[in-house]
């Protein structure tokens, strides 16, 4: 289990390893959720994900159900870095795992001011 202090450390490497990826809008910081579902990158606890066939992209994970903040575990759990991208074609991109620390990609849609 990977603690918040290592994970914080391990941001910078990130940002430096998907710094020259187009469609890259957000690296942090995000809990780590209790049970991976077929995947090697987490999913929130009780949620199933569905692999689905993205032209150009691979295989992708979709988030088939939707997640509440009752869903996060509680402050004890471990910790994982995400990479926010608008292009689902650059998933393959970014690395599984920096200094021993999973990094979970989650395809958004664009960044926009509300």
């Amino acid at each position: 289990m990977t603690t918040l202090d290592e994970a914080r450390a391990a941001k910078a490497e990130l940002r430096a390893a998907v710094s020259g990826i187009s469609g890259v809008v957000g690296i942090g910081v995000a809990p780590e959720f209790s049970s991976p579902i077929d995947s090697e990158r987490p999913a929130p606890g009780g949620a199933t994900l569905q692999r689905v066939q993205v032209p150009g992209a691979g295989r992708v994970n979709v988030l088939a159900q939707q997640v509440t903040v009752d869903d996060l575990p509680s402050s004890d759990g471990g910790w994982v870095l995400q990479v926010n991208v608008v292009d689902p074609a650059v998933v393959d991109k970014i690395p599984e795992e920096i200094d021993d620390v999973p990094v979970r990609v989650r395809v958004v849609g664009a960044v926009r001011a509300g």
